[in-house]
């Protein structure tokens, strides 16, 4: 199978594509930036991983490259977290956050699904988003909202495509936390949107040290479980539409989050 990760630099991205391709998977390796892709292609070499890589920033031109691929599975990994208050923080970073999170994840599927129609191929296409949209999460709500409207886009697209004439499977993932980085970048990235007269800004060190102990918490350190989800679901004929984390650990975060 031909598959497709945007955002595969690092984290579940990256890992995932490793053991799609040790399982003889054909898998395009993508990256945000230039910078990463270096990185990228250093780390598939040290570990004798045989995959095509290359930068593709959705929010670009770059998103043309899909066009020139034939693909059998597109994974819409690539997310942006940007923190800060609703109240004080620049309109920029929430822009920002639904340009990638939304307007570009969704553009990116229209074209791809445009081209296995084009190409007769029954494809996959895969969205990851979050279970964070289930909580209010103060200082991140621009990060979470935007996984609220992406997940409830991609519930609307399973509707709709009952009308479509082709058997093209979506899947919605929705992840927990995990201790990939990804929240650490997010809580300390406020700063850059936040107003620096506000009592927030003066604020901002108990804020992220409370953000981080939290995150601490209830952050899963191993991938494997969603990973193994992820291949079985991408390997069966008919994909199940929604993937989740362990319930158990669903329901746990909820509780923490709610009482603290």
């Amino acid at each position: 199978m031909r598959i497709l990760i945007t955002g595969a630099a690092s984290g579940i991205g990256y890992n995932l594509g490793v053991e799609l391709v040790k399982r003889n998977h054909t898998v395009y390796f993508t990256t945000h930036t230039e910078k990463e892709l270096v990185t990228l292609k250093a780390k598939l070499l040290e570990n004798k991983i045989d995959a095509l890589s290359f930068k593709m920033d959705i929010t670009t031109n770059d998103i043309k490259l899909v066009e020139k691929l034939k693909i059998d599975c597109l994974i819409n990994n690539a997310a942006i977290g940007i923190g800060g208050s609703i109240l004080h923080m620049n309109l920029d970073g929430l822009k920002l956050n639904y340009d990638v999170n939304i307007f570009s994840t969704i553009n990116l599927i229209k074209k791809v699904y445009n081209n296995m129609v084009k190409d007769k191929i029954n494809g996959k296409i895969i969205i990851i988003s979050s279970l964070s949209y289930y909580i209010p999460l103060e200082f991140i709500g621009c990060y979470t909202s935007s996984k609220a409207a992406l997940s409830t886009l991609v519930r609307t697209l399973k509707k709709e495509l009952k009308y479509e004439d082709n058997n093209i499977n979506l899947s919605l993932v929705e992840l927990c936390a995990y201790n990939t980085g990804f929240n650490d970048v997010m809580i300390d990235n406020k700063t850059k949107y936040l107003d620096k007269n506000s009592n927030i800004y003066k604020k901002i060190n108990y804020i992220n040290n409370k953000q981080k102990k939290m995150f601490k918490r209830i952050e899963k350190s191993s991938q494997k479980s969603i990973i193994k989800k992820l291949i079985k679901n991408i390997e069966r004929n008919n994909s199940c539409f929604k993937i989740r984390d362990s319930l158990f650990y669903t329901i746990l975060s909820k509780m923490y989050l709610l009482f603290h």
